[in-house]
């Protein structure tokens, strides 16, 4: 039996033992349980399609990675009861200018020949973008595609590692060291020496540190991202659609009143976990021009995460240049909860000497890995 060691446990190492341990590999997943672990203090938006970013490449991975999201809800409901905090409700992106919105819904029209999943494509008025989203500010219509989808990646991380175990893969909560010995390479964690077949890096921030001692270094920076939840009493927002706005940050509604705005990028944050007064003010301020209530609703709860990025923000994604039976994924950025899965996926064909139906050439981490 094929043995694979994961370093990491997040979105992309999770999901990638758990596709693995179907597969009737031996699987071990090492993880030490970041507190500032990304995948767990983000919630998600898979929504590609309505970007304006310029990358192409990104694009692709992205609307890919969207694509991907209901097969593997899909087959995680076969193995585990566990609620994957994965719901496709919608997404409504915000506009004051209705030749803003009719821009987009252009946009949309023309990726949906490409990607049928973004699903039905309406420009709202405003009164019908009140009816869908009932705490905007009334100034705002919006274009709404149904294929959005919001996820929380707590919930999903706890859903694959409960669905991998089901499928005999081993988690040890503890530090990994990597050891070079000549040309292989052992896994060090607690008194375990674990020699693998394939291994994957999915160490997120803390990467550059995992590769010291195989005399690599990686340009991968930690940045600081702040998630206020708020509670909205009484208010059912079950149905809710993501809310894009134009701004850098998000509104995403989940069950039961809790809806979550965000997120800070503070490149200069690096590890701290600390919340801010200055966050929350900055995040409060920005989204109450989309939703005056947000200022009325109890702050539950502040989640604070460390998101990895490249210098260029372009993902890592591939075999080790110098050890093709070491794979990493990393440098998701705040794209990680979209790409996450699928980029797990793309990792688990190049295991096997599949080739990925995505092209991956773009992100070859000899771009931010080197000797």
């Amino acid at each position: 039996m094929e043995k694979i060691v994961i370093v990491g446990g997040g979105i992309v190492g999770m999901t990638a033992a758990y596709l693995l341990a179907k597969q009737q590999k031996e699987v071990i997943v090492i993880d030490r349980k970041e507190p500032g672990q990304a995948t767990v203090a983000a919630a998600g938006i898979v929504c590609p399609w309505l970007s304006k970013r310029r990358n192409k490449v990104w694009y692709e991975l992205a609307k890919d990675s969207a694509r991907y999201y209901p097969t593997l809800i899909e087959e995680l409901a076969q193995d585990t009861t566990l609620n994957t905090g994965y719901k496709m409700v919608g997404a409504l992106c915000l506009r004051e200018d209705e030749a803003k919105l009719s821009e987009l819904e252009q946009i949309a029209a023309s990726r949906h020949v490409e990607a049928p999943e973004i699903g039905e494509i309406t420009q709202l008025s405003k009164a019908e973008t009140k009816a869908k989203f009932p705490i905007v500010d009334p100034a705002f219509g919006g274009l709404f595609v149904s294929g959005g989808a919001r996820v929380d990646g707590k919930s999903l991380v706890l859903a694959l590692a409960d669905a991998a175990k089901a499928h005999g893969a081993r988690i040890i909560r503890d530090k990994a060291q990597l050891e070079k010995q000549g040309e292989a390479m052992t896994v060090l964690v607690g008194n375990e020496r674990l020699v693998a077949d394939k291994t994957i890096l999915a160490a997120g921030a803390w990467l550059p540190e995992l590769l010291q001692p195989l005399g690599l270094q990686a340009a991968i920076h930690p940045q600081k991202g702040q998630l206020l939840h708020l509670q909205f009493e009484g208010v059912d927002t079950n149905h809710w659609p993501v809310v894009l706005p134009p701004s850098a940050k998000s509104i995403v509604p989940f069950d039961d009143g809790r809806v979550i705005i965000g997120a800070t990028h503070e490149n200069e944050g690096g590890f701290d976990l600390e919340p801010t007064e200055a966050a929350i003010e900055e995040i409060l301020e920005e989204i109450a021009r989309f939703a005056p209530a947000v200022k009325n609703a109890k702050l539950a709860e502040i989640r604070v995460g460390t998101r990895p990025f490249t210098p260029d923000f372009t993902p890592v994604i591939g075999a080790l240049p110098t050890a093709k039976h070491i794979f990493v994924a990393n440098g998701l950025g705040s794209s990680g909860l979209t790409t996450g899965p699928y980029v797990a996926k793309i990792l688990v064909d190049l295991i096997q000497g599949k080739t990925p139906k995505t092209d991956i050439t773009g992100f070859d981490p000899s771009n931010s890995i080197t000797s």
